[in-house]
């Protein structure tokens, strides 16, 4: 048989292990509670900073797309610019072709001898025009020569006369008005110019 007494102190005993197990139980609690406080906490901060990032991000998004306009726009415009450039190279290389193609004409002329065109009277509405050869005579060159006067050089190439005149006859008076036959020159028409 068991005590009053013993069961008392099992009694006691009982309460103690209880309160030491409520007593485990809060040591271990506050300190969880503690933390699950402090991850709250943690957990705020970081939902609160993310919030405030993702503004952040909506205003530097709104602020790139301006950029972004700008920059669709100077592609274009630099596209634009590169299609003028290889256009104007086009007209360039057509340009510098035509400019060979006449230094080559150039050079063919400068090797064949000058023409010289003597133009006689005016044009007008009741004139014609009238074509002719012109030549200085050798012999009358060489007496000149002789004589000490100096001979033009141009005649020694080819002297055309284009005549406007009334008639051929016109022509003809004109042309021996300015190319005496007895200061040794020598005139020969064509047919009327069209």
């Amino acid at each position: 048989m068991r005590s009053h007494y013993g069961q008392q102190g099992t009694d006691a005993s009982g309460s103690e292990v209880v309160m030491e197990a409520v007593r485990t139980i809060l040591d271990s609690a506050v300190p969880l509670a503690a933390a699950l406080a402090v991850l709250c906490h943690l957990c705020w901060v970081g939902i609160r900073r993310g919030w405030e990032r993702v503004a952040g991000l909506d205003r530097l998004r709104q602020s790139v797309l301006p950029l972004k306009e700008r920059q669709r726009a100077e592609a274009e415009a630099l596209a634009d610019m590169i299609c003028r450039l290889e256009e104007a190279k086009g007209r360039l290389s057509a340009a510098e072709q035509r400019i060979d193609h006449l230094q080559r004409q150039i050079d063919t002329i400068d090797k064949e001898p000058p023409v010289f065109l003597h133009i006689l009277g005016t044009p007008g509405t009741n004139r014609r025009r009238f074509r002719a050869e012109a030549q200085y005579d050798a012999n009358a060159a060489a007496v000149a020569r002789a004589a000490g006067k100096p001979v033009n050089p141009a005649w020694r190439y080819d002297n055309r006369v284009l005549a406007h005149a009334q008639d051929l006859q016109s022509a003809r008076r004109e042309a021996e008005h300015l190319f005496p036959n007895k200061g040794g020159y020598q005139v020969f028409f064509h047919a009327s110019v069209p």
